[in-house]
């Protein structure tokens, strides 16, 4: 392709090297090019790890996503010091009943040994004040502890209960624990589309030996690296669940985050829909507001 001067509005210039974007195209992509003896030679962005084996492949693609946006249900868009946000969870089984959660969230980034986060229950009313702690590990087993308001007992959750659904919802613990990304080997799988647009699908497996699947199928935007679709597989490698995140909004102009995620169980017919709000960043929490002592003294 030669230059054409229709074309050079778009032309974000670097030496010889430019990024190239079609206007009014509907290329999701943008193109990396590079003119050679006149001619533009451009390869799509998405390709710049075509070359490698799948699992370098995968890795390189998902490692895109973790320093861009940070694991998901939880962590999501690094470079924050703390976070909080709204929650709430409505249940429907396969007879088309609901039953609903209301919690508060509370994240702290970037510990020296991990990530921190606090759930509290605010709905139902038999729930209310209940709490759970999970102390993230970037190597090893996260800790996770939970609170009982009637009691005023902390108990320690066992590292194989990860499997445990939480509060109900097709959530697992698991789910909603670390997702760090030295938990996990990859492998490239495909190029697809999701929702009309493009999409990479790059399989995690669990280092884990308590974990509750064989892999994670994720979707990955080929654009944006947000996730749009996870799907769970069981241990015997049957398909369990599928996780789809909509409405992603940017906030304080360098958070992504989606407002809408639907946890479909296909193996007992009912669903989970997370609805998250209010979110706040950089608000002034450290370590003390993570403690077993915080723990036992939520508002």
């Amino acid at each position: 392709m030669r230059i054409k001067p229709a074309l050079i509005g778009t032309l974000a210039l670097c030496h010889s090297v430019f990024i190239y974007a079609q206007p009014d195209s509907d290329s999701m992509y943008e193109r990396q090019c590079e003119i050679v003896d006149g001619v533009v030679v451009c390869k799509s962005l998405e390709d710049r790890f075509s070359g490698l084996a799948p699992q370098q492949r995968g890795e390189a693609l998902y490692g895109e996503t973790d320093k861009r946006h940070g694991p998901m249900l939880g962590y999501g868009s690094p470079g924050y010091g703390d976070s909080q946000s709204r929650l709430t969870a409505v249940m429907t089984n396969g007879n088309g009943e609901q039953h609903t959660r209301e919690v508060r969230m509370r994240y702290l980034e970037n510990t020296p040994d991990g990530n921190m986060r606090m759930v509290v229950f605010d709905y139902p009313r038999d729930l209310k004040r209940h709490a759970l702690l999970t102390i993230s590990h970037k190597e090893g087993y996260d800790e996770q502890w939970s609170y009982d308001p009637d009691t005023k007992q902390v108990s320690r959750m066992l590292s194989n209960n990860a499997f445990t659904p939480f509060s109900g919802t097709e959530i697992a613990f698991e789910d909603i624990s670390s997702q760090d990304f030295k938990k996990y080997t990859y492998e490239y799988v495909r190029e697809d589309s999701f929702e009309g647009k493009p999409v990479q699908v790059v399989n995690r497996y669990p280092k884990d030996r308590y974990s509750g699947y064989s892999r994670l199928e994720t979707w990955l935007d080929a654009q944006t690296n947000l996730v749009k679709k996870i799907d769970y597989y069981d241990r015997n490698n049957k398909l369990l669940k599928t996780l789809t995140l909509n409405d992603y909004n940017l906030y304080d102009d360098k958070y992504w985050r989606a407002s809408e995620m639907l946890m479909t169980n296909h193996q007992n017919g009912r669903d989970t829909r997370l609805t998250w709000s209010d979110y706040r960043f950089n608000t002034g929490l450290d370590k003390n507001d993570f403690s077993l002592n915080s723990l036992r003294n939520i508002d």
